[in-house]
């Protein structure tokens, strides 16, 4: 241990010895003058100022501390006596490295360093100072402080800092240590200058402090910007390698945003991260009601559609932390499906990434190796949170599955109660049809004249295609099946509908007034914008009951745009709920004093959902008892969309023989 010691401390004793044989030498080089008052402020002062400038001393990263003591040092020698120079300058330095708390080792260097600058610089300010004149103001005065400059800074950043002399000039030279040339030309001069002063005038030599002090506070501010480019260096260094890891992540999240097909997804999700982690095989498993794993996607597997798990309670062990975990002992084979059991046993690990929400685990995403391999930090945290977006995008897709399948129910339900409203008026205007038919047709068959029979069979025909049009009407209505957008024309779409409502508009006294124009074909669903009319044409109807009033429908071509408007003389809407009566669930009907018929309040909430879905506005305007108007604006578009997957394989499948 003590050699150990004495070894590390080899070069500081090298230092001292040095520094104490200069020392001697200085003392028998020079007189030793009369100590005056002066002297002795000037080297109480200059330990106070040394002490004060390694305190405050700025640090330029891989360039060292720089302190404005090699500046002090310059002066001290001018401003106070031999033996009080190196005196002031051990004092202040020690000071200043025991409130620094600056290792021994280090402090012993940089005293010894000192010492030994004082004991060097002194003799050439001593032999090149010319008495009676001030410091450094005639011409070997100007050579004795770049000479006195060039050892102080030498050996300061050299011998002090523990660095080589021959690398400290030639990393000077290449621009290296930039900071510390610029420094030392800044303080070389305020050190002359600051002994001069002394010599002029005590009192005035403490306002050249003000350069030196801005000096000093330049470099810090210089060091401060270095330090923060170092720091921004990287942080961007880091942001590309995370930016480069998260850009397939990222292409893949936008990539699955636009699929609305659960399984789809799955398969995308399995299919791009297997290729990002060089994964050979995956596999993707969502648990059921019961908490069951069931398989939903795989990539590289032979698997079959439905596949048994032999430990399913593996995977509800696995995921209650929520954290991707790679596997690599025996509980990877209970993840991996009975079919492959036996492939299971020679992989090398198995990564878990879990599919969870706030709310709940949905599945996860496994990955197998043939290799073995790390998971660290960065990637764990990547996964994880992109884990958490396709988790929240898989819920969504799911809920708006469900919503879907739920909205097209309630649509339908919807028809079938406005058909119950006018059934009773299409099966009356079915008997008359029916009735007419009879008579005719027993008309027909008595008369013997054949232009009475023509009559008759002409009265049969007007009769049944009056029936195939309700027929058709309450087909387009009452059918259930997916949305299907075509060029269709709204004007016939109107008729119909108001075809198939006149029976009943006639027994509840409402008088129908047709607006109609003929108006450019448009792409739509023409059962849901029939629907759109029909709800719109019952809610008005019961504004009127039961005194009756006038229906208007107008339909008219505006701009770029086809527009739909369904006018009452009913009892108008409350002026508090215009704004809500698109709301689900919100409705006036059964409410006293404004309509004696009930409503679940879904008409116009469903209405409003068409209208958006065809990229098209409903507004209304309502006045208690004056009416109502709701008017529909749809775009005209003349493009069909393109079909999306589930429709495209629906049409193949329907093309087949």
């Amino acid at each position: 241990m003590s050699i150990a010691l004495s070894s590390a401390y080899r070069p500081v004793i090298a230092i001292w010895s040095v520094a104490l044989l200069s020392t001697a030498i200085a003392f028998v080089v020079l007189s030793l003058p009369v100590i005056t008052l002066t002297a002795l402020m000037g080297g109480l002062i200059l330990a106070l100022l040394i002490g004060i400038a390694d305190y405050v001393a700025v640090r330029f990263g891989h360039e060292g501390v720089m302190s404005a003591a090699p500046t002090l040092m310059i002066t001290g020698v001018a401003i106070t006596a031999w033996p009080l120079t190196p005196i002031a300058v051990l004092i202040g330095t020690a000071v200043a490295a025991a409130i620094c708390r600056q290792w021994p080792k280090a402090a012993f260097r940089r005293l010894g360093a000192r010492l030994l600058i004082v004991a060097i610089i002194t003799p050439i300010y001593d032999l090149l100072h010319s008495p009676g004149a001030l410091p450094f103001s005639t011409g070997l005065g100007m050579v004795s402080l770049f000479l006195i400059s060039g050892c102080v800074y030498i050996l300061e950043y050299s011998i002090a800092a523990n660095r080589d002399i021959r690398n400290l000039v030639t990393d000077i030279r290449s621009g290296k240590l930039s900071a510390l040339r610029w420094y030392i030309i800044a303080m070389v001069p305020l050190g002359g200058i600051l002994a001069l002063l002394w010599a002029i005038n005590p009192w005035v030599f403490f306002l050249g402090f003000a350069p030196l002090f801005v000096a000093q506070h330049v470099f810090r501010i210089q060091a401060d910007l270095q330090q923060t480019t170092v720091d921004l260096a990287q942080l961007a260094q880091q942001r590309e390698i995370l930016t480069k890891r998260l850009e397939r992540l990222l292409s893949l999240t936008t990539t699955i945003i636009g699929t609305r097909n659960v399984q789809k997804m799955l398969e995308l999700i399995c299919e791009r991260l297997a290729g990002l982690l060089d994964a050979p095989y995956g596999w993707v498993v969502l648990f059921d009601e019961r908490d069951r794993p069931q398989l939903k996607a795989s990539y590289n597997l032979d698997l079959p559609a439905i596949a048994a798990f032999d430990e399913p309670e593996s995977y509800t062990a696995l995921l209650k932390s929520g954290m991707v975990t790679l596997l690599t002992d025996e509980r990877q084979q209970g993840l991996a499906p009975i079919a492959l059991r036996d492939q299971a046993a020679r992989w090398s690990g198995v990564l878990t990434i879990p599919l969870t929400t706030e709310h709940r685990v949905l599945g996860t995403i496994c990955l197998s190796f043939d290799q073995l391999r790390g998971l660290e930090a960065d990637e764990q945290r990547i996964l994880t949170s992109f884990a958490r977006q396709a988790s929240m995008m898989l819920e969504n897709v799911q809920l708006f599955d469900e919503v879907h399948q739920q909205q097209a129910e309630l649509i339908q339900s919807s028809k079938l109660a406005a058909l119950g409203t006018f059934s009773a008026g299409i099966a009356h205007e079915f008997n008359n049809l029916l009735g007419g038919i009879i008579g005719y047709a027993e008309l027909g068959k008595r008369v013997r004249k054949l232009a009475e029979k023509n009559q008759s069979l002409d009265v049969i025909i007007q009769s049944c295609w009056r029936g195939s049009s309700i027929t058709r009407s309450l087909l387009t209505f009452a059918r259930e099946e997916r949305p299907r957008r075509e060029l269709a024309n709204i004007t016939e779409t109107i008729n119909e509908t108001l075809t198939l409502v006149t029976p009943s508009l006639r027994k509840d006294k409402v008088k129908l007034v047709r607006e109609i124009e003929a108006v450019p074909d448009t792409v739509c669903d023409v059962g849901q914008i029939a629907q759109v009319v029909l709800n719109l044409i019952t809610n008005a109807c019961d504004a009127m009951k039961p005194d009756g009033g006038t229906l208007t429908v107008a339909l008219w071509e505006q701009y770029d745009s086809i527009e739909i408007e369904v006018s009452d003389t009913g009892c108008g809407i409350p002026e508090e709920i215009q704004d809500k009566i698109f709301d689900p669930f919100v409705t006036t009907k059964g409410v006293p004093g404004k309509s004696s018929t009930s409503g679940t309040g879904l008409g116009l909430s469903i209405s409003y959902g068409i209208v958006q879905e065809h990229g098209g506005t409903i507004k209304v305007q309502s006045m208690i008892s004056h009416g109502t108007t709701i008017t529909v604006v749809l775009p005209i578009t003349q493009a069909l969309p393109e079909p999306d997957e589930g429709e495209a394989e629906i049409a193949v499948g329907r093309s087949r023989p």
